[in-house]
């Protein structure tokens, strides 16, 4: 008897980052690869803000997947937001990772999240387990780093920010994972605003 097996992708849906935002951040992370600090560093061209991370996703699904974030077009208008600053997850003592972080109109992002969130549970998608942050990965950390180090990173990116920006749309991306980081590609793409 042959085995049935459903063809699954790895994927997610995040608001893509314009050039301007990728160019600032690039240049914090570069700053902080010359710190010295082991890391693994994202791309910059793969820079992103994670709205719903679906993980192994079957392909059978991605349409309905597509039909619920098409009932969002238009939904969003003007939903500006920034990005800058440093933090680290968990906390500064033990950090795993170095993230941007997001500013502007957070709470219409998270009604956003919320909704999207709802909306494809309904089709059977997994639900947010842990409350939505917004962030961007800069960097996951492979190496213990000094605390004192880190915390004066911290402090010392506390005010650099990105000029506002329109976070004008969604994309569904299937990430492919290699040796050489992960591969973005765009599959599907909502206009948030009119």
């Amino acid at each position: 008897m042959a085995e049935n097996h459903v063809k699954t992708i790895r994927a997610f849906i995040a608001i893509p980052l314009p050039v301007s935002v990728r160019h600032l951040l690039t240049d914090i992370q570069s700053r902080l690869k010359r710190a010295g600090i082991k890391a693994s560093w994202p791309q910059p061209d793969r820079f992103h803000l994670t709205l719903k991370f679906l993980g192994e996703t079957s392909c059978d699904s991605l349409a309905q997947i597509q039909a619920v974030m098409h009932r969002f077009s238009g939904q969003y208008p003007d939903l500006f937001l920034a990005a800058g600053s440093l933090g680290v997850f968990p906390k500064i003592q033990k950090a795993r990772v170095i993230w941007a972080d997001i500013k502007g109109d957070t709470r219409r992002l998270e009604q956003l999240c919320q909704e999207l969130d709802k909306d494809l549970q309904k089709i059977g998608v997994a639900g947010q387990i842990r409350p939505f942050s917004p962030h961007i990965t800069l960097a996951r950390i492979k190496a213990p780093v000094s605390f004192h180090a880190l915390e004066n990173l911290v402090q010392k990116y506390a005010d650099r920010w990105s000029a506002p920006f329109s976070a004008d749309s969604m994309v569904l991306y299937e990430s492919i994972l290699s040796a050489r980081g992960a591969e973005h590609i765009r599959m599907f793409q909502t206009k948030l605003g009119v």
